[in-house]
Parts: C-alpha cells; structure tokens; sequence
C-alpha cells in the first residue's frame, strides 16, 4: 500500500527526485530511468556534492525518495546538522530501507524490507522495490489515460 501511496505522490507532485549513497543510487538511477519511460521526469545524481545541494534549496513542493539500506543516508548529507528544521516547508520524504527501526521525525514515510545488510545482497531489494514503484506508477498512468 506504500508503494502505491508514493507512485500517487510521484503522479502528483511536479518536482521529485530519488536519491541514494554510492549502492543506493543505483536504485535511485534505476527509477529514474524507468519513470522516463512511463513520461515522470524525476531528478538524481551520481555526484554526491550534487545531492547534498539539491537537499539543501528543496520546499513543500518537492517529493523526495530515498533509498538506504542501513537508513543512515541523512547522517552522510547532513552530518553536523539538523535538517529541516523548518517543518512547514519542508518537502515529504519517502525512505527505501531495511532498518527496522529508523524513526526520523522527517521522514513521512518508510517503505522497508528485510535486509541481511550484507554487501552481496544489499543492492538487490532496493533494485526490486524501484522496480514495483515504477510499475505502480506505470498502471495508475494506464488507468488515467482517456481515450
């Protein structure tokens, strides 16, 4: 139902970008890729300094997707602050994690998984989870076209 929830968001927000450290992006890229092929142009970056300052200029109009294993992707970007700090402008946040416990008062929503958090396998549920995203958004697209 979460994944739902945000393939609505990505259809309804105009500004969305994904993004995730080094593994993570893949994931992040692989979305990207596959929303372009369903027209939802979405921003992200293979340069990290690129990420940190998109993150730093976002607003309430912006959707953000973040994929982290170990859900420590805000620790990296942000690490000798706080950030978003300002709750009324801040954009809505989806993570893709395997912590089970991540609670950051930023984060509006978690989609999470099981995750061994071992590098051989860590790449791999987030490539699946952007994979159902993309095809969610794909069948709301399908059900929206009018003929």
């Amino acid at each position: 139902s979460r994944i739902n929830q945000l393939a609505e968001d990505i259809e309804r927000y105009e500004k969305v970008a994904a993004f995730g450290y080094m593994h993570s992006e893949n994931a992040a890229l692989s979305l990207q890729y596959d929303l372009q092929t369903s027209r939802k142009i979405i921003y992200t970056s293979l340069r990290f300094a690129d990420q940190v300052d998109y993150l730093s200029h976002v607003s309430e109009s912006d959707l953000i997707i973040i994929f982290s294993d170990m859900a420590t992707y805000f620790q990296r970007v942000f690490a000798r602050v706080k950030p978003f700090k300002d709750t009324l402008h801040k954009p809505k946040i989806y993570m893709v994690t395997g912590n089970e416990h991540s609670a950051l008062e930023y984060v509006d929503t978690y989609i999470r998984y099981h995750s061994r958090h071992d590098y051989a396998s860590h790449p791999y549920p987030l490539m699946v989870i952007a994979s159902l995203i993309s095809l969610a958004y794909a069948s709301r697209c399908e059900m929206n076209v009018k003929f």
